[in-house]
C-alpha cells in the first residue's frame, strides 16, 4: 500500500469528493443519478447515517455532524484528517480487509473514539480508499497524532502488508527536501540497489545491464528516466527512488566510466606485451 495524509478545515468538500464522481461538483445535486456515485461507504465510526429515498447517502447529515463536533474546539482550524491508501496495481482487497486496515489506523493515529468515514474507490487502475476523520473527539480534545506523518504512514503500510499478506507497494521513503535524501529502509529497495551496484561493476552498456537484471527477475524500462519492475512481486521502482546515483544520467555515467577503465586496462596489456617483445622476452 501507499498512504498519503493531509489536514483540512472543510468537511463538505472532502466528503462530497469521496462519495460523488470527482467531476460532479458543478452539477445540481438533485439531478444526480446512480452513475454519479463512485464512493462506496465501507466503514463508519461514531456517526449516524440517513438515506435519501433514491438510496443515496444524505451527505449533509454526515457533514453537519462533523461541523457540530468542531464547535467544541474551534481553536483547531484544520480539524479534518484526510488519509488515503492505494493498493498495488491489480490488487483489490475486500471491504472486510479495508475495514480492518481502517480500524488499525484509527488505533495507531488517535482516532479510535472519533468520527470517521471510509470510502472505497475502484475507478482507477489502483484500488484505493479514503478515510475522513475528525481530529476532535466528543470531549473537544484533539487526539490525532500528526507528527512525522510521512514516515509513520510508510511504516504502517509495511506492517499491514505483512499482516494481511498484501502485495508490497514501493516504499514511501525517499523524501527529498533541501537537497537531502532519507536513508533507504525498505528491504526490496535495498536489494535492488545492491544488485544494480554489483552489476554496474561489470556491465558496459544499458542493454547489458538490462539483460543481467532480467536474470534476477527485474525488467528494466528506459525512457526519459529508468525504472525497474520486479516481475514476481509486481513492484515497480524508479531509479531516482533509490537515490541520485541511480537516475538514468548517473547510471549512464557510471557505465561510461566502466568502458574507460576497460579501454585503459586493454591499453596497459598492449603496452606490457610490446615491452616484453622489445626486450626479447
Amino acid at each position: 500500500m501507499i498512504g498519503k495524509a493531509t489536514l483540512g478545515s472543510y468537511a463538505k468538500g472532502l466528503i462530497e469528493y469521496c462519495y460523488y464522481d470527482k467531476h460532479v461538483s458543478a452539477k445540481m445535486r438533485q439531478n444526480l443519478d446512480e452513475q454519479d456515485v463512485r464512493g462506496e461507504l465501507v466503514y463508519i465510526q461514531n456517526l449516524g447515517i440517513k438515506m435519501h429515498a433514491d438510496g443515496k447517502l444524505d451527505l449533509n447529515y454526515l457533514i453537519n455532524q462533523f461541523n457540530s463536533n468542531h464547535m467544541q474546539n474551534t481553536n483547531l482550524k484544520k480539524f479534518i484528517w484526510h488519509q488515503s491508501f492505494s493498493f498495488a496495481p491489480g490488487e483489490r482487497p475486500g471491504n472486510e480487509t479495508i475495514a480492518e486496515i481502517s480500524t488499525e489506523f484509527a488505533k495507531e493515529f488517535g482516532f479510535e473514539q472519533n468520527q470517521m468515514l471510509v470510502f472505497k474507490h475502484e475507478d482507477s487502475a489502483n484500488s484505493h480508499f479514503h478515510i475522513v476523520a475528525n481530529r476532535i473527539n466528543y470531549n473537544g480534545k484533539n487526539t490525532s497524532k500528526h507528527f512525522h506523518n510521512y514516515a509513520r504512514t510508510g511504516e504502517f503500510c509495511r506492517r499491514m502488508e505483512q499482516r494481511l499478506e498484501l502485495i508490497q507497494a514501493p516504499e514511501m521513503r525517499i523524501n527529498k527536501r533541501q537537497g537531502l535524501e532519507n536513508i533507504l529502509s525498505d528491504n526490496q529497495h535495498l536489494k535492488l540497489k545492491s544488485s544494480v551496484d554489483q552489476l554496474l561493476n561489470t556491465a558496459a552498456s544499458i542493454d547489458e545491464l538490462k539483460a543481467k537484471l532480467l536474470t534476477q527477475g527485474y525488467k528494466t524500462y528506459v525512457g526519459r528516466g529508468i525504472a525497474f519492475y520486479h516481475m514476481q512481486k509486481n513492484i515497480k521502482i524508479k531509479g531516482s527512488d533509490l537515490g541520485r546515483s541511480y537516475s538514468l544520467a548517473s547510471i549512464e555515467k557510471r557505465l561510461a566510466q566502466n568502458i574507460g577503465i576497460e579501454v585503459k586496462e586493454q591499453l596497459q596489456q598492449v603496452q606490457k606485451r610490446q615491452k616484453k617483445q622489445g626486450l626479447g622476452i
